[in-house]
């Protein structure tokens, strides 16, 4: 991607891999809300980090260790990776010296110089290969890897970045706290605002977690179907009700009229927030996901729609690295009851990228991969 709405195959030379990092060979790489808002030159990421054109896209990655340097320390858990073994890129790249990478707080995409895979790392000085639209991947001394369980098929193993942002918010939302019943639990209602692939791997993860009732708000159908097979207990389809003080009353009349002990803004516009706030019970918790890309601010009644509430909002930006292998880890054990892979509806070869990106953009599928071979 040489420009917002330019994409155009280009060769680089096959990279000399140092000591100490590695070469994926890719085998998938998924189309994500990022690369469409890139491509329309929706380009300011969290903390203010800018695309750097020219860049290769691809952040939703699954490949096999193609060459791994001797004295490379990639893994992100204790386990030996050796060449053969089929992994998942941390996408972001930390520094590991600012503030917040020497502190607890943990999220990759909070690094004061963070870069990331196929979303801010350009890929116009060598060794060039630095997103997963291409058949290798170059992985630098500060990135991770995780590896993939024995069993689990490179479709499922490409929505492991997606898992990785609601694994990360629900561990927040479910945080301990002294007042009343705050956050997340097993039992609750749980309100989706987006039906795409991170929708409803939000929607995956509170059937994991052990939500009782999970409503999926979104477009168009075939997604809602799809949810349905997967995690969705209810779903409302925002193109035939398009009023949402009328999907309010929807969403209402599920919840007993109490509304949701959880909802999870998935949608990537500014106006979900508001809507997901007035769709929260007291004591409610949102989760704001979705507005990766600054796409503006949108009007909150601060006194009625959180004060009055007791709200809890939590915005998650990203993931942590450890998120990377428990993700894989839920993947494995639901993978007979919620087949993730199921997320993956069309394949493209690298020479179809621009089909496949205005394919995403489209709606009509699910997750949109790219597949050099």
């Amino acid at each position: 991607m040489p420009k917002p709405g330019t994409i155009q195959l280009t060769d680089f030379p096959y990279p000399k891999v140092p000591a100490n990092a590695a070469l994926v060979r890719m085998e998938m790489s998924g189309i994500c809300g990022t690369d469409k808002h890139m491509f329309k030159g929706e380009t300011t990421h969290p903390g203010g980090h800018e695309t750097t054109f020219p860049i290769i896209p691809g952040h939703e990655n699954v490949g096999i260790l193609e060459e791994l340097g001797p004295e490379s320390r990639l893994e992100v858990e204790d386990r030996k990776l050796q060449v053969g073994d089929r992994v998942v890129p941390i996408c972001d790249v930390t520094c590991g010296q600012c503030y917040i990478c020497r502190s607890s707080y943990g999220f990759t995409t909070s690094c004061l110089r963070d870069v990331g895979y196929g979303t801010t790392l350009s890929c116009e000085n060598p060794p060039h290969l630095f997103g997963g639209w291409a058949e290798y991947l170059y992985i630098l001394p500060e990135a991770l890897l995780a590896k993939v369980p024995d069993g689990v098929p490179p479709e499922a193993a490409v929505m492991t970045e997606v898992l990785t942002v609601p694994f990360c918010g629900f561990q927040k939302a479910t945080s301990p706290y002294p007042l009343g019943k705050e956050g997340f639990g097993p039992g609750d209602t749980v309100v989706v605002l987006g039906a795409g692939p991170l929708g409803i791997c939000h929607g995956i993860m509170a059937k994991m977690t052990g939500a009782e009732e999970i409503i999926i708000v979104g477009a168009p159908e075939s997604r809602l179907e799809l949810a349905k097979k997967v995690c969705a207990d209810h779903t409302v389809n925002i193109n035939k009700v398009t009023d949402p003080n009328e999907r309010l009353r929807e969403i209402m009349a599920l919840t007993e009229n109490r509304g949701a002990d959880l909802v999870a803004e998935c949608a990537g516009v500014p106006e979900a927030v508001t809507q997901g706030l007035d769709m929260l019970r007291i004591g409610g918790t949102l989760i704001v996901a979705g507005n990766y890309i600054d796409m503006g601010s949108t009007p909150v009644n601060p006194q009625k729609q959180i004060l009055s509430k007791n709200a809890r909002i939590i915005g998650v930006s990203g993931q942590t690295a450890s998120s990377y292998a428990g993700s894989l880890r839920l993947i494995k054990k639901f993978s007979r009851t919620i087949p993730i892979e199921t997320l993956v509806t069309q394949k493209f070869s690298i020479e179809e990228a621009e089909r496949a990106l205005l394919t995403a953009i489209s709606m009509e599928n699910m997750e949109v991969v790219i597949a050099p071979r």
